[in-house]
């Protein structure tokens, strides 16, 4: 029996999440990029949430890990593994034909690692594969008019990485691509916390209190938030009480670095595409777009109109609806990604 039903269906292999789309009813799965695996024998355990949710609570025979996570993938089995273990669970119960996938991608990867990944959507069962660059897919979501002749810019802030894009009659005009993004703010509250508070915390509870307490600027009013880790000193589990303050203090220096960038990108702009893009203002996506203040601050500090997407986290997602239900109203689209290995800042 095939993996997949009739029909298109969008795929939005994300560094932190992954999302399918069906034609007409938009996203209908997602989960956690994750993957459990035994050391010894490679043999997956979980895949999705529920393997995000052992992070930090594994014995030693075993490891939690995120494939796409680093700029280039450490192994093809574990990928392979997880997108099947994904597929199977949610066409488990279609018996129709081979689908055509479109399939975005992880900013970063190479052409070789791009065409094995495609190549096991295939073995998976997709009749066909329509690659789609991540950044095109969150432009396309995030309702920004690529295909005219004037300049369009989208910051698509993922969980590993930020892709930085100028659009243009349907092409990239210029992109970047920075190692900012949900996984670095993520690390800057858990060396706040083993600084300040000689407490070590998990991945998974300095994603939580940078959801809940994390900010850009101060709140109008102070939040607070009990953490639980393992203290330094007496190497003990420990809790105590954090405020949205301590979280907006420690996000600073990723979000300053974050901002040079920013400044340094726009500054080579060539001038008529800045032009452009300072009369239509620039686009958030992804989702740390949504820590508070983040629209008023990058407007306040880059001197240039900043505007959040709706829903920013789905951008890519819904580019890939847009994509299945119209696709011939984007024929002029160049979806292909330029190899952008050279253009990775940091």
């Amino acid at each position: 029996m095939a993996l997949f039903g009739s029909g298109d269906i969008g795929m939005d292999l994300g560094t932190s999440v992954i999302h399918i789309v069906l034609k007409g009813k938009g996203v209908v799965f997602s989960e956690s990029a994750c993957v459990a695996y035994e050391r010894e024998t490679r043999n997956v355990i979980a895949a999705g949430d529920r393997a995000k949710r052992m992070m930090g609570r594994t014995p030693r025979d075993m490891e939690v890990e995120r494939p796409f996570r680093e700029p280039h993938i450490r192994s093809f089995d574990l990928v392979n593994k997880m997108v099947n273990s994904f597929v199977r669970n949610f066409i488990k119960e279609w018996k129709m034909g081979r689908p055509r996938l479109f399939l975005a991608l992880p900013c970063g990867l190479t052409p070789t690692e791009r065409q094995t990944v495609i190549e096991m959507m295939v073995d998976a069962g997709a009749r066909t594969v329509v690659p789609v660059d991540e950044s095109v897919a969150s432009a396309i979501g995030a309702k920004i008019r690529i295909d005219q002749p004037y300049g369009r810019m989208n910051v698509d802030m993922g969980g590993a990485r930020t892709s930085i894009a100028v659009f243009s009659m349907g092409n990239q005009a210029k992109w970047r691509i920075d190692e900012f993004g949900g996984d670095r703010l993520d690390a800057a509250v858990m060396d706040y916390m083993r600084r300040k508070h000689n407490l070590i915390i998990g991945e998974n509870t300095a994603e939580r209190i940078k959801i809940m307490l994390g900010a850009v600027r101060p709140f109008d009013q102070t939040l607070q938030e009990e953490v639980f880790g393992r203290s330094l000193i007496s190497g003990l589990p420990r809790g105590l009480i954090v405020n949205s303050d301590e979280i907006t203090e420690a996000l600073q220096p990723p979000i300053h670095d974050f901002v040079n960038v920013l400044h340094r990108f726009i500054e080579q702009t060539p001038p008529e595409l800045a032009s452009d893009i300072f009369d239509a203002g620039i686009t958030l996506s992804g989702g740390s777009a949504r820590l508070y203040g983040m629209e008023e601050m990058l407007t306040e500090q880059i001197g240039m109109p900043f505007h959040v997407a709706d829903e920013p986290e789905l951008t890519v997602a819904r580019g890939l609806a847009e994509l299945i239900s119209n696709p011939d109203a984007y024929e002029k689209i160049n979806l292909g990604s330029p190899y952008k290995e050279d253009e990775v800042i940091g």
